[in-house]
Order: structure tokens, then sequence, then C-alpha cells
């Protein structure tokens, strides 16, 4: 068991790109630079395509999927092969660096078992996308506000080994569905920031990105599990209001409800300006102004 343990690779790099890609050699030798016990999976439609000699050039294994696969389906294929301790993923689009990199691999080391990249805007003045809020809003559902926009839509991130065995590789197909079911089997999630907005490769395989009402559309499917799990209000405070009251006969409803006790009336709520409206000073006040007027 123990040789075992020693030959399997502490990094598993999985990588979707599509036949042609422009930036699998720099991604490949950016990986490399990691760690030297890892294994690189490059997960891409054909055989004999550009992307396969090249990676094979720069021995990383080859996964072929024989069919036009999203980035998330690659992913999800790739980590089906991975023998590695910790799941790296990445993909030819995105241009992190290996300070990121090596940052979220020590956070996988210190016990999280899936760790993201926070969302670092381009600018002051920038607006999230819309993907990007509704990771937002997803992740407070979920009760990770911490996460900010983070979300497994957007590489780089890792998971541990054990996070795939709990969620199953498949979940990497719905990114959005796969962090709820995360953080609903208590699994530990942190996000790394980085110094730097990423940079996206734009020259990228069009073919494999999904449409934004696609992603949209997975993060309702993640935030209807949520709400099957935790109520309608995912398990968020109500505040001070008094839902039974709406129930109850007669005058005690709604406001009634602040006149119940005399003591109250002294507080601050609409007893209190009940009482101010009918003080004595407002009385003499108003009954002096009638005298005038009847003058």
């Amino acid at each position: 068991m123990d040789s075992l343990d020693k030959a399997l690779p502490e990094v598993s790099v999985i990588i979707p790109a599509g036949d042609e890609s422009s930036s699998i050699i720099q991604t490949i030798q950016m990986a490399r630079k990691l760690t030297s016990a890892l294994e690189v999976i490059v997960v891409c439609p054909g055989q004999k395509t550009y992307t396969t000699q090249k990676a094979w050039m720069l021995g990383a294994r080859v996964v072929h999927s024989h069919s036009v696969i999203t980035y998330d389906e690659g992913r999800s294929l790739g980590a089906m092969h991975a023998k590695g301790k910790t799941l790296l993923f990445l993909d030819e689009r995105v241009r992190a660096t290996s300070v990121l990199l090596t940052r979220i691999i020590d956070a996988t080391n210190k016990g999280w078992d899936v760790v993201l990249t926070a969302y670092t805007p381009a600018s002051s003045k920038s607006k999230p996308s819309s993907q990007r809020m509704a990771a937002r809003f997803l992740n407070c559902i979920s009760g990770k506000t911490e996460l900010g926009a983070a979300s497994l839509c957007f590489v780089p991130y890792a998971l541990k080994q054990r996070a795939i065995e709990r969620l199953g590789h498949q979940l990497l197909r719905t990114p959005p569905l796969a962090l709820a079911f995360a953080g609903k089997a208590g699994l530990n999630i942190t996000s790394i920031p980085s110094k730097t907005p990423l940079k996206w490769n734009k020259e990228a395989d069009h073919t494999m990105r999904k449409q934004t009402q696609v992603i949209l559309q997975e993060h309702a499917e993640a935030i209807r599990f949520l709400l099957q799990e935790k109520g309608q209000r995912a398990g968020l405070p109500d505040g001070d209001r008094f839902r039974i009251l709406l129930q109850a006969p007669g005058l005690l409803h709604l406001r009634s409800v602040f006149y119940q006790e005399p003591s109250e009336r002294e507080g601050n709520g609409w007893g209190a300006k009940r009482k101010a409206k009918c003080s004595p000073h407002k009385k003499a006040g108003s009954r002096a102004h009638k005298k005038f007027r009847k003058k």
C-alpha cells in the first residue's frame, strides 16, 4: 500500500482544450513548474490534431472525447482519469501565474477540500458580469458569503480527491450544482485572491464555451436544489417578523400587536408616536389655534 501511495502523483493538472489550441504548450509548461510530482492530463476531441501532438511531446496524458465537448465536460472527463491527491483544473483560455497556482495547491495541503480563485475585477469601475452576479447570489444562499463571486465556473480551481469521491466527477459538468452539493456535503471551501485580474485568451475554441444563458440556467438549478433542502428562505433569518400573527383572528392582527401591553406604548414604536400626537402641549396648541381663528 505504501509503495502504491508513493507511485501516485501529488497533483493532477487537468487541461481541456480545443483541437488546435494555440496556448497548450504554454499552459503545460506553466503546470510543469509547480511540482515534480504531478501528472498533466489534456482532454481534447480529436486524436490526430495539433493539441494531441504537442501534449504528447511534452509528456502529458491525452484523453480523447471523440466529439465536441464543453470545457466543463472536459474537466469531468479528466477528473475520471486523474490519480493525484489534488486535482488542479486549468484550461487554454486563462493565463494564471505560477504564484497563484502554487497558493491554490498549498491551500489544499492545509486541509481545504475545494479551493476557488476569488473574483478580482479589472478596475474599481468595472461591473461584474451576469455570471458573476449569479455566482454571488448562489454563494449567499449557500451561506458562503465570504466566497463573494468565486465559482467553479471559473478556473483555476482545485479539488481534493476525496471531494471528487463525495461529489462524483459527473457533477463537474454542472459547476454551480457541484458547488452547492459541496457545501451541503460539509466540504471545506475557500477562495484564494489573485493579485492581478486573470488574463483570458480570446483566441480559444469558442465551440467548447457555454453560452451565458446555459450558465445562468445551471445557477438556477443549483438555487432550486438549495431551496428544496433549506426551505423557501434558504435557511436565512426572518428578522423580527411575527408570521404567526398573519393567521390570528379578530383584532389581534398586524399593527395591533404593538398595543397589547400598556408598557409597550412607552417605547419607541408606533405607540410612542400616538402618544406624542396626543401630548398635552399639542392639545393646548391646537385649542389656542382654534380660539385665534374664531376671533
